[in-house]
């Protein structure tokens, strides 16, 4: 994580550090985004650099960070609004102020984008598997609360439904920016027809793929 000395900057200066990192990472990808053009285009020398960070990999560390804790803070209050809603509405809502966030943050959500998609990168196995702990927890935590109100089943597994959540998650959120959208993905829109992948993502965890055996099985939740 950044050194204190990166802290004690003035905040323009931090945000400008940020914003030129944000737009190197997403243009070159880690591999090859480089110390030099970042340092240049923020004018601070090479030195100060290493003041403020270890390496490439501490900045985009940090980035990734301080976005999860943008998310969060984006996301919450709408969160609030549902607290007491059942689990499948809530998943819903989480999914939904999560895509909106990326549409109001499209260069930073781009970044990460990149990151996830390198599943095989060792900087994936070191900065997304730590940061999704976090998580597990929140959805493990929320699974607990709906079973005690009896929404869910009481014999599932927290680690692994939470797992398979996050999962899913990642995956149709691939699905909508590759396949639904294309080329004609805009990260800086937020377009309706998210709302009906929304909708799949969340029918899918609550009923899964069998067919019904009997009774209404029309209810959304």
């Amino acid at each position: 994580m950044p050194k204190e000395t990166f802290f004690n900057l003035a905040e323009a200066k931090r945000k400008l550090i940020e914003d030129v990192a944000v737009d190197e990472f997403v243009t070159y990808g880690y591999d090859k985004a480089s110390i030099n053009r970042i340092v240049k285009s923020c004018n601070i020398a090479k030195g100060s650099f290493y003041q403020y960070f270890e390496d490439k990999k501490d900045l985009l560390k940090h980035l990734l960070t301080k976005m999860a804790q943008d998310k969060a803070k984006y996301v919450s209050p709408h969160l609030l609004k549902v607290k007491d809603a059942d689990f499948f509405t809530i998943l819903r809502e989480m999914y939904i102020l999560g895509l909106k966030f990326s549409a109001d943050n499209p260069r930073v959500a781009q970044m990460a984008n990149q990151v996830l998609k390198s599943k095989h990168h060792p900087v994936y196995q070191e900065i997304v598997n730590a940061n999704m702990e976090a998580v597990y927890t929140y959805l493990s935590n929320l699974l607990k609360h709906s079973i005690a109100k009896g929404e869910l089943r009481p014999d599932i597994d927290l680690r692994f439904v939470s797992y398979i959540i996050s999962a899913i998650n990642l995956a149709t959120v691939e699905y909508y920016f590759d396949i639904v959208k294309g080329k004609e993905v805009n990260m800086g829109s937020f377009d309706e027809d998210i709302i009906d992948i929304a909708n799949m993502f969340v029918d899918f965890i609550k009923k899964g793929i069998a067919k019904p055996t009997g009774g209404n099985d029309n209810d959304q939740g």
